[in-house]
C-alpha cells in the first residue's frame, strides 16, 4: 500500500488533468484518489504496463464512461445492503 502512495505521486499531474477534464464535463466529485483506485483496481487489474509512458497513456485515455462503469461495479459489489436493512418506505 505504501508503494501505491509513492507511485501515485509520480502520476498526480496526469491524474489531475483527467480530474479537471471530468470537472469540465460536470463530474466535479471525482477525485485524484478515485481515479488512482480506478487505475490500480480496474485498468491495470490483470497487468500493469512496464513503462512509465504506457501508464501515462492509459491514464490520459480514461473517459468518464470508463470510470463510472468501474464506480457502478464497486457500488454493486461492495456496498450491498441486506434487504432487511433497507428502508423501502421512501420508494412508495
Amino acid at each position: 500500500m505504501a508503494e501505491d502512495k509513492q507511485d501515485k505521486t509520480e502520476y498526480e499531474v496526469w491524474l489531475s488533468i483527467i480530474k479537471d477534464s471530468f470537472a469540465k464535463q460536470g463530474y466535479q466529485k471525482v477525485s485524484i484518489d478515485d481515479l488512482w483506485d480506478y487505475c490500480l483496481h480496474f485498468l491495470w487489474k490483470h497487468e500493469r504496463p512496464d513503462r512509465y509512458f504506457e501508464e501515462v497513456r492509459d491514464i490520459m485515455a480514461i473517459e468518464p464512461n470508463d470510470y463510472f462503469t468501474y464506480a457502478s461495479l464497486q457500488a454493486q459489489v461492495y456496498n450491498v445492503s441486506s434487504l432487511n436493512e433497507m428502508d423501502f418506505d421512501d420508494l412508495f
